[in-house]
């Protein structure tokens, strides 16, 4: 295997990379009946623009390489830089680990997503933090791990996880190829929390390290099976971005001068120079055209600030140690899928309300390798990746690649949602001289793919219109057979004729009122006339209401104290207060494992909740999260009813026990039926809210709908 020679960024219609160790999971499906190759999963990316950070943002730093520092001279626009950094350093480094000697092909797992991630986080465009029990359901030994939380200093990159909706396989005279379609959903947004986890084998694992050793010495400094004389079709750099590029702790600039690594050592607060006493760099021991792992341990999920120094240039970063990285797409890992009522899967999680818009730019293809006679033990690679666009310049320098915002519906505010689809073209070569993966993605593809889905909505639609008609006709059958009875059936028949005869008797023993009517009339005009009279107090009768029938209702008071008359006060003030407004977390709740709860009856008209825990000096510190139940059993929820909750001094939810949260249930009858009490979530309050608000909000949760139990939730 040879490192591959990739193109730039195409300017239109988007760049898809095939990883090569795809290939083997691929030739050996396809001459193995023990083993299954199919396209699975998908995951959306914003990849971060390219520009220096020494703030510390996470933002790409394609000099942060050592390898790199003194190809990078800004000859080149960034779209070809950013392609270098992917061919000369990822692809490079999958090449010499699949080349290894000790590698062991027969594992299902490639080493292609990791080193993927592995490149990310050496150009400083990711970085991670061990996952909290909120995020991660795994209570074993072996931790979980998520991105950065969003900050001014990063910007979570994964943005989504979806599965492969559609995999085709087409022939023709002209040609064969695979498509494989990618849909999002118009009622999706972000998928809220993605798990990561890292993975340790012979291949890919603490302390290994590839050294390019080429028979020809000549080529040493170049890509992997590559030399001196092998033509970039692009015109693209061939020297290889190593880890370490000599065998010092000194590279070179562009202009040829000596580039000296730094460290920060955070006690001190400043940069050291390798070769002074405290000086940490992240590999120990530097060799010429080598790439390291992480040497101890692939679990270490904290940061590293670095700089690499010339007297013409310098880069500054910030590097996670996290390795071995892949992500966790097992859906009962995830705390809000695995408990959360109505999230059961990838689809539901970015459809709830805990998820919302977002942007992207990039797209990652996993594939699964299975046993057909296990398939639920199927390997997840990473097969490609797939950059929607090239990458802009920026005016001050550096670059982007712009993004796709996708808009996720809102049901109180009427906005609409969009959705994408791409389709992705493989074509397998079958040359003996150069085995590869041929893609293309066509721009008309999404519309394409948005007309079939809008066809199978219409089919549905035709076959519910069908099913109705179907109804009515059996129903208007039904009455037509009644009908047909009525007329044929004797017995009915009769039974008409007889009460007919009745009613003509009846009529002919009263002819003589009949003959007479002008009596009846005049009868009934006196009898108007005097009734009309005792309305007006026109005669001696006297008129009396009977008051007894007013009864007061909840929240009105009737004043009957006046003969003849009833006066209605209202007697209840804005807020129905009830027995116990003012709770405290320390006296009034039950503390669990996990949360601290309380139950809380819902009251007539708007409801009141005072939380008096803290001090003047200081809000009441939490160490697990907050659940109240509304209690409905009584009175249920009304439309535009109100639930006001408050704090006298605050909640710090948000401290060294972790982040926390407020999360209000009810439907304590389970009018729902989802076969559970208090299955309906009405609002959820992040720790962040709390922050945003001086630890002290003043929550209003208002009933939309109490058929549904949909509310809004206003923080003030």
């Amino acid at each position: 295997m040879v490192a591959p020679l990739i193109r730039p960024i195409r300017l239109q219609g988007g760049t898809f990379y095939t990883f090569s160790s795809a290939s083997e999971d691929l030739s050996f499906s396809l001459n193995s009946a023990d083993k299954k190759f199919k396209f699975s999963n998908f995951m959306l990316l914003n990849i971060p623009p390219i520009q220096s950070s020494p703030a510390g943002q996470n933002n790409i730093g394609l000099s942060n390489v050592p390898g790199a520092f003194p190809v990078i001279d800004g000859s080149k626009t960034e779209n070809d830089y950013l392609a270098e950094s992917f061919q000369n350093y990822c692809l490079n480094l999958e090449a010499l680990a699949t080349s290894s000697a000790t590698y062991n092909p027969f594992i299902d797992r490639t080493v292609s997503e990791r080193v993927f991630y592995k490149w990310m986080k050496e150009i400083g465009a990711i970085r991670f933090r061990q996952a909290t029990g909120a995020e991660s359901n795994v209570t074993n030994v072996t931790p979980l791990y998520v991105e950065e939380d969003e900050s001014s200093a990063y910007s979570r990159v994964i943005k989504y996880i979806g599965e492969v909706n559609i995999v085709n396989s087409i022939r023709n005279n002209v040609n064969a190829f695979t498509e494989a379609y990618i849909y999002i959903p118009s009622s999706h947004g972000y998928t809220p929390t993605v798990l990561f986890k890292t993975v340790s084998d012979e291949n890919y694992q603490p302390g290994l390290y590839f050294t390019n050793n080429p028979s020809d010495p000549l080529d040493i400094e170049y890509l992997y099976g590559r030399g001196p004389n092998t033509v970039q079709p692009a015109g693209l750099s061939t020297l290889a971005f190593y880890d370490s590029d000599t065998a010092n702790f000194t590279t070179l600039d562009p202009d040829g001068d000596s580039a000296d690594f730094y460290y920060y050592d955070a006690v001190q607060g400043q940069y050291i120079q390798q070769g002074v006493v405290g000086f940490e760099w992240w590999f120990g021991n530097p060799i010429a055209n080598t790439y390291f792992l992480e040497p101890n341990t692939f679990g270490d999920a904290s940061n590293d600030k670095f700089k690499i120094q010339s007297n013409n240039k310098d880069v500054e970063y910030t590097r996670s140690r996290l390795d071995g990285i892949t992500v966790d797409f097992t859906g009962s890992d995830y705390a809000a899928i695995n408990s959360t009522t109505g999230i059961t899967d990838f689809a539901s999680y970015s459809s709830s309300i805990y998820s919302g818009n977002f942007e992207f730019n990039a797209v990652l293809v996993y594939y699964d390798v299975y046993d057909p006679v296990a398939p639920e033990n199927a390997t997840k690679n990473l097969f490609g990746v797939l950059f929607l666009d090239n990458v802009d310049p920026a005016a001050g320098g550096g670059g982007q690649i712009p993004t796709l915002k996708k808009y996720k519906p809102n049901e109180l505010t009427g906005d609409n949602g969009n959705s994408y689809a791409f389709r992705v073209n493989l074509k397998f070569d079958v040359n003996a001289q150069d085995t590869a993966v041929e893609t293309s993605i066509n721009d008309y593809n999404p519309y394409s793919l948005q007309l079939y889905m809008d066809s199978l909505d219409e089919l549905l639609k035709s076959s519910q219109i069908l099913q109705e008609n179907n109804d009515l006709v059996n129903k208007l059958s039904s009455q037509v057979a009644g009908l047909q009875d009525l007329v044929i059936n004797n017995e009915n028949y009769d039974e008409i004729q007889s009460r007919l005869s009745n009613i003509e008797q009846l009529i002919e023993a009263n002819s003589a009122v009949f003959a007479s009517t002008q009596g009846l009339l005049n009868l009934i005009q006196r009898n108007y006339d005097e009734i009309n009279n005792i309305y007006q107090n026109r005669t001696s009768v006297q008129v009396a209401y009977n008051l007894d029938v007013i009864q007061q209702g909840v929240g009105i008071a009737l004043d009957k104290s006046k003969t003849g008359s009833v006066v209605v006060n209202n007697s209840q003030q804005n807020y129905n207060l009830g027995s116990s407004p003012l709770v405290s977390i320390a006296s009034n709740f039950n503390a669990l494992a996990s949360s601290y709860t309380y139950t809380a009856a819902v009251l007539p008209f708007s409801n009141y909740l005072k939380i008096t825990d803290g001090s003047s000096s200081q809000p009441y510190e939490l160490d697990r999260d907050i659940v109240i139940y509304l209690d409905d059993t009584n009175q249920k929820w009304q439309k535009g009813q109100t639930m006001r909750i408050s704090f006298t001094y605050g909640l710090d939810m948000s401290n060294n026990n972790g982040n926390f949260n407020l999360i209000l249930y009810s439907d304590a009858t389970d009018s729902l039926n989802t076969g559970s009490a208090y299955s309906a979530e009405v609002a959820y309050i992040t720790y962040q809210d709390f922050i945003n608000k001086g630890d002290s909000p003043v929550i209003d949760i208002v009933c939309i709908d109490p058929a549904t139990y949909t509310f809004s939730v206003d923080i003030f």
